[in-house]
């Protein structure tokens, strides 16, 4: 095993393919294990996992969830069960959350003359709608050039259309995990813009909790793979990567594989993960 990914997302939550066509793009990059992430779901681990059977690819379920409110903080879980009552309790909740949220979001644009078909919208996104299933609907209805002028004027934290979501704390998904024997990890910190003291801090309180690993190849901690990766091993957590993929010829996420020939212990780190996931 040479080449993990350990952190794709399908269209159950914001990714544009569905588990099938996800795994076969997966085999085509010659990655070997890999990980379905997707945010506050579980309903395409058990397509993902036949898929990957079939095809003798090794293959760890997992998920990524929203915490920290309008901060929008993430933590992977490796090794949860896709019947899991107590996750699937927790994620429901969070959906119901959503679709309230895209549901105000959707009356603020309408008063603004942006007229939606938020039902349709919530329909067809599944289990995690959420701000980039709106953004996307506003450019092909032409009132915004793309996703991210979407974002920028009308669905970012303070703009017209935006309303906050409440969510676990990062706290409360470490310690859910914990107990439903899953493998919490820290996504992608270099997203979160924190200072390093912030960092740290954050990474004490969160590790008594339980955290397990830290996301260090990952597309947006390119340029500081080298001070996560000291990080990590210093403070006894897994190194996890991945390239957070959604969909092909992606500006802002990464392409499948992408992380993995930066990644120089990753036949060691990633079956690390894969036998601890695997002992629980």
């Amino acid at each position: 095993m040479t080449h993990p990914d350990l952190h794709l997302h399908t269209n159950a939550s914001d990714g544009q393919m569905d588990a099938y066509q996800l795994a076969r793009l997966v085999q085509r990059a010659e990655v070997t294990l890999f990980s379905v992430t997707d945010h506050d779901t579980m309903a395409a681990l058990p397509a993902a996992a036949d898929w990957a059977d079939e095809r003798g690819l090794a293959f760890l379920p997992g998920v990524e969830i929203s915490t920290e409110g309008d901060e929008e903080v993430h933590i992977l879980g490796y090794g949860v069960k896709a019947d899991d009552p107590a996750l699937n309790e927790c994620f429901a909740q969070m959906r119901r959350d959503r679709e309230a949220r895209v549901r105000i979001m959707g009356k603020r644009l309408d008063e603004m003359g942006m007229h939606l078909p938020v039902d349709e919208i919530i329909r067809q996104a599944g289990d995690s709608v959420g701000r980039p299933h709106l953004g996307r609907a506003m450019q092909e209805a032409g009132y915004v050039g793309s996703v991210s002028e979407a974002f920028e004027k009308y669905l970012g934290a303070g703009k017209p259309a935006y309303a906050p979501r409440p969510t676990p704390s990062a706290e409360e998904a470490i310690r859910l995990l914990r107990s439903r024997g899953a493998v919490p990890v820290l996504a992608h910190p270099e997203e979160y813009q924190w200072p390093d003291e912030k960092l740290l801090s954050r990474l004490d309180q969160w590790q008594r909790a339980g955290l397990m690993g830290l996301e260090v190849y990952h597309p947006a901690n390119r340029q500081r793979y080298a001070f996560y990766d000291q990080l990590a091993r210093s403070r006894g957590l897994l190194v996890t990567g991945g390239s957070d993929f959604h969909r092909e010829n992606d500006g802002h996420h990464g392409q499948i594989g992408e992380t993995a020939p930066a990644w120089k212990n990753a036949v060691r780190d990633a079956w690390t993960l894969y036998r601890l996931v695997n002992a629980n």
